[in-house]
């Protein structure tokens, strides 16, 4: 299934970029009376057009994108490819101001409850400005960040952030980033690295037997 997502990435993609569409009432059995003249119905509002921060927002992803892969893929305000053996999507939407980094992990179903319970701790502390996230059934390492306010560097880290907490689900459940203090990541890292100390320890033992 994380083979490709394209599909199940339609609904994420309309529903960013795509204004609600507009019930259209159903059409009456007979025609109403008309007792005066009806008024022509309003033209539909058009949508606004972005800004050209936005506009320049999106030329500035596209190059840094272009400068770690030539093979990108652009779909209007949609980018997609291949980096550290997992497929990225980069989404953005110019009217709403808004950009978000996605990078699918596994298949929702396969988190049982202590997995989630430690997907929202991380996401308190280690994962830093990236996040676990579930849409469309599949889990997703995701940055999300306002886009005209975005510059390279913090898009270069988002990137990076989104591929290291896909890279760490099951580890460390890290952005690869700094952990902020109060939350239960460190205490938790502690114990496995002892854990993982201690099976170490165990097999030198028995290798030397």
């Amino acid at each position: 299934m994380l083979g490709s997502v394209t599909t199940s990435l339609i609904g994420l993609i309309a529903s960013a970029t795509t204004p609600p569409a507009v019930p259209v009432p159903a059409a009456p059995s007979s025609p109403p009376a008309i007792s005066k003249p009806v008024a022509p119905a309003e033209p539909a509002a058009k949508l606004p057009a972005p800004s050209k921060e936005a506009v320049a927002a999106q030329t500035l992803i596209d190059t840094a994108l272009h400068k770690i892969n030539k093979d990108i893929k652009r779909d209007g305000n949609v980018w997609s490819f291949d980096l550290a053996k997992r497929q990225v999507i980069v989404i953005t939407d110019p009217i709403a101001e808004r950009m978000r980094i996605l990078v699918p992990v596994i298949e929702a179903d396969k988190l049982d409850s202590i997995m989630l319970k430690r997907l929202m701790q991380a996401n308190f502390d280690s994962a830093l400005d990236a996040r676990y996230a579930v849409a469309q059934d599949l889990l997703w390492g995701v940055f999300i960040h306002p886009l005209t306010s975005l510059n390279e560097k913090e898009f270069i880290s988002g990137l990076s952030q989104a591929l290291k907490v896909v890279e760490n689900f099951g580890g460390s459940y890290s952005s690869g980033a700094i952990i902020f203090g109060g939350g239960d990541s460190s205490g938790i890292q502690a114990e496995q690295l002892l854990e993982e100390l201690q099976r170490q320890s165990e097999t030198d033992k028995k290798n030397s037997i």
